[in-house]
């Protein structure tokens, strides 16, 4: 009577660590959904702003709308892109992700944010360098030239870049917890128990 007392309350316990580790991980699965979508969002307009751009008067390098060139496919196109996808994968893993499931993959794809973030903010300023091409932006008043750096490189780089640490900090802090292997070992005790009533009908 004394073992099976101090099962049960065991096994409350380690009902209580899982009904607070499912809290947790339904909290996370908000914030991590939010920063996939901020990503998508992020990653969309970078990629699509030099190309939509100039319909308002937003036009970074003096392109006119939907100008294709080598500048906006490397510079804004393919990051965006690659972004876009890393977006879509973080949404898709917060569909029905759990504890330490997807969190290789989630790791993965904040790394690759934080490199397309980084692309961006640091792909203008290497462009005159490692291309034949002048200046990514044209020249403009101070006011115009700040909101194109924002518009198309460092507000977009800048997002990514805090996405992807967030995705890759949230991925790496929820892993399987010692409360797991605990939930492992206490099946085990379980048979133990059932077979013990066998013991006093032999006795």
């Amino acid at each position: 009577m004394m073992s099976t007392t101090a099962l049960s309350s065991s096994g409350r316990i380690d009902r209580r660590a899982v009904r607070t580790n499912t809290a947790g991980i339904h909290v996370g699965r908000i914030g991590i959904g939010t920063v996939g979508v901020l990503t998508v969002l992020a990653a969309a307009w970078g990629g699509i702003v030099p190309f939509v751009g100039p319909a308002f008067g937003f036009s970074g390098d003096g392109a006119g709308s939907w100008h294709w060139s080598l500048t906006h496919a490397v510079l804004a196109l393919v990051p965006g892109a690659i972004g876009l996808v890393v977006g879509g994968l973080v949404l898709a893993q917060t569909k029905g992700i759990a504890v330490g499931r997807g969190r290789l993959s989630l790791t993965l794809a904040g790394l690759i944010a934080m490199v397309c973030g980084a692309w961006f903010i640091v792909g203008p300023l290497a462009w005159p360098v490692i291309t034949t091409h002048g200046a990514y932006f044209v020249a403009a008043s101070p006011l115009r030239n700040l909101a194109h750096q924002v518009g198309y490189a460092l507000g977009t780089g800048l997002i990514l870049a805090v996405c992807g640490g967030f995705i890759t900090g949230w991925a790496s802090r929820h892993q399987l917890k010692a409360s797991l292997p605990a939930d492992g070992s206490t099946p085990a005790s379980g048979p133990a128990e059932v077979a013990d009533p066998a013991a006093p009908a032999s006795a």
